[in-house]
């Protein structure tokens, strides 16, 4: 991620004096006025960087990039190549897409319905539904419950059986889902809402995870979610039963990884139907296919770079699996969230997605 931002950083400044020395320099008050939005990037920068109003200073990062840079970007990348006219064309529409992602994407709340076929699903669970949240990532939306409201209020119109959140509450601090307490506690369903980990839910701030850890638990206490924290719980119908495993963040890259898979699954048998809540699925082909019997694994994580076109997206490129249903070749699913918030506040073609999975008997 820090040589990402480097590189991205050098390139932007690259094409930035490459433009002013082309067509502004010695140009009086408009050789100055080009270096603004440089400027107020660096300050947005140093003020997120110190933690004073972080979302706020983020946010305005963001938009300085997707308002003034990517569009210039374009334009430095043409203009010789296809002539000025072209590129000032390309650079407005892709200033166009990217109000258009920002204005309305982030906010196009889709419900997609998926059908899970499961061999080993005792017959009273057969027809039984799940509704799937991942990367609400609080910290991206103002105080306004507005958006928030309509996520509670799709799900539970959908009425499912259990609701299960698969990490990424908020971007880098607790307190940035406390505006959405009230609204988060309406999320209710009969066999209650389980809720695990993500990587945003440690903080940013290596010497305070355990404290960032207590906050992010506490919410979701508060919010009435029962946290799965290496840990499991049974869910009985019946004469039969399912279980519901849940790790803390399991990560191979710089992210804080703290799952423990053998401990979520201490008292459960070989042959008991099992779902994973795992933020990462690259968890599942690490240690769940190789090392257990579960039988449905539910993550998140990628957003799909929160970017899709006819069903491509730049997380190809980063995750063998990222973004929906996935059956390895003893029958065992993993389906993966492209979530519903980012830490950018943007979305093209992959939009805010609230997943329904019904489970079947195969």
């Amino acid at each position: 991620m820090f040589l990402t931002a480097t590189i991205a950083t050098i390139l932007v400044l690259l094409a930035d004096y490459y433009l002013w020395k082309k067509f502004f320099r010695g140009r009086g008050w408009l050789s100055v006025a080009w270096w603004a939005p440089t400027v107020l990037m660096g300050l947005c920068i140093l003020g997120a960087v110190s933690g004073l109003w972080h979302t706020f200073f983020m946010r305005a990062c963001y938009i300085l990039v997707f308002v003034f840079f990517a569009p210039m970007l374009v334009f430095a990348a043409f203009h010789k190549l296809l002539g000025r006219r072209i590129s000032l064309v390309l650079s407005a529409s892709v200033l166009l897409i990217c109000v258009y992602g920002m204005a309305i994407g982030f906010h196009k709340l889709t419900i997609v319905k998926e059908i899970i076929e499961c061999e080993t699903l005792p017959e009273s669970f057969d027809g039984y539904r799940i509704v799937h949240l991942s990367d609400l990532h609080l910290g991206s939306y103002t105080k306004s419950s507005k958006f928030v409201g309509r996520v509670v209020d799709s799900v539970l119109a959908l009425r499912p059986d259990l609701i299960v959140f698969t990490g990424d509450l908020v971007n880098t601090d607790a307190a940035e889902a406390e505006p959405f307490v009230k609204e988060l506690s309406r999320l209710k369903a009969p066999d209650g809402v389980y809720a695990v980990s993500g990587n945003h839910d440690y903080g940013f701030d290596k010497s305070k995870v355990d404290e960032a850890f207590s906050q992010f638990c506490d919410i979701v206490n508060r919010a009435g979610w029962t946290i799965l924290n290496n840990s499991n719980s049974v869910i009985r119908h019946g004469a039969d039963s399912i279980y519901v495993l849940g790790v803390e963040n399991t990560s191979k890259s710089f992210f804080i990884s703290r799952g423990d898979l053998g401990k979520a699954l201490e008292g459960t048998q070989d042959g008991d139907f099992k779902i994973l809540l795992t933020h990462d699925p690259n968890h599942w082909r690490a240690e769940v296919l190789p090392a257990t019997d579960i039988a449905l694994t539910l993550s998140g994580h990628t957003h799909a770079m929160q970017l899709k076109v006819f069903g491509l997206s730049p997380a190809a490129l980063i995750f063998k699996e990222w973004s929906g249903k996935y059956t390895s070749e003893d029958g065992r699913s993993l389906y993966v969230s492209e979530g519903i918030g980012g830490i950018f506040p943007f979305r093209l073609g992959s939009y805010p997605q609230i997943a329904e999975l019904t489970l079947k008997k195969k």
